[in-house]
């Protein structure tokens, strides 16, 4: 195999084609506060006039005299708490005892962590042969087929990308989902990564690269988005390539990422969460939810 030829491979699994059944998951709703400002106006004002009467001696009399006072308006902004139910999911599809495919889904309760099910590995290829590096993209296979096999997934994906130096393989079999009630009054749902070394893919089936949306900043118009089965994941860029070009032993926890998720509805308000993509040593990733908030318009 020559290597322009697994420069870009995409492998799929489907170890039982015959399962095609899905079971709903079991969503559970949490209650987080947060903050909400709220503006209220309050009016300072004052018409008080205050005399000074000094009665001098033979009758005299000092003049009346008047204190001017500001009649301006001060607005102060007064914080109030609400609640927001949380409305990040992550979604899998797994085989269950009696060989039906059932998508699992858990929403991402704040501080929590919760298995992404995403690993990176990494190989060192440099002054190997065509052959030899042939033989490591197999054994790349293999990996993700023995992780699918362990873990009991009954989807997923694998991206192999090959460069002179190092071969990369990413397994994603895990994906992020919105759950939110009252969905046509929802005007856009955009989502955005902070690292270079990532970017956020949209897709409304399972995770393939063929997608139509992609990258740092990503936003699908609410009537186009789909809520049964629309979903995002997370895949490495080429920044990350030419990282492990540099540096073959790079801490995985280079690559950690910070992912939000905003909801915006036609009236202006906003639900946004806030989840941490961290890898440990052996490129596993880990979500956890760093906050809901709701901002009213």
């Amino acid at each position: 195999m020559k290597k322009d030829e697994f420069k870009r491979s995409v492998d799929k699994i489907n170890p039982d084609s015959y399962l095609g059944n899905r079971l709903k998951a079991k969503i559970t709703t949490v209650d987080v506060p947060v903050k909400n400002y709220k503006k209220i106006t309050v009016a300072i004002a004052s018409a008080c006039l205050v005399f000074a009467i000094i009665a001098g001696i033979g009758g005299g009399s000092m003049p009346v005299s008047e204190l001017d006072v500001p009649q301006n308006i001060v607005e102060i902004i007064v914080p109030q708490k609400e609640t927001v139910n949380a409305f990040i999911m992550i979604a899998s599809a797994s085989n269950t005892e009696d060989t039906e495919v059932a998508t699992e889904s858990n929403i991402l309760e704040l501080n929590e962590e919760y298995p992404y099910e995403a690993y990176l590995d990494v190989r060192d290829v440099s002054g190997l042969s065509d052959d030899e590096i042939s033989a490591v993209v197999k054994e790349s296979r293999n990996i993700f087929d023995k992780y699918c096999a362990e873990k009991n997934f009954y989807v997923g994906s694998a991206m192999i990308s090959s460069t002179e130096d190092i071969v990369l393989v990413q397994c994603t079999f895990n994906d992020f989902r919105i759950s939110l009630e009252d969905t046509e009054n929802i005007k856009s749902v955009n989502v955005k990564n902070t690292s270079e070394y990532g970017q956020m893919v949209y897709t409304v089936n399972k995770p393939d690269f063929d997608v139509p949306e992609n990258g740092n900043d990503i936003t699908i118009v609410g009537s186009d988005f789909d809520f049964e089965d629309g979903r995002f994941y997370w895949s490495h860029t080429s920044e990350m390539e030419r990282a492990f070009d540099e540096n073959i032993n790079i801490p995985y926890s280079t690559f950690n990422d910070t992912i939000t998720f905003t909801v915006e509805y036609k009236d202006g308000s906003k639900a946004i969460g806030v989840v941490d993509l961290v890898f440990d040593d052996n490129g596993n990733a880990t979500a956890v939810c760093k906050g809901y908030d709701f901002v009213s318009q």
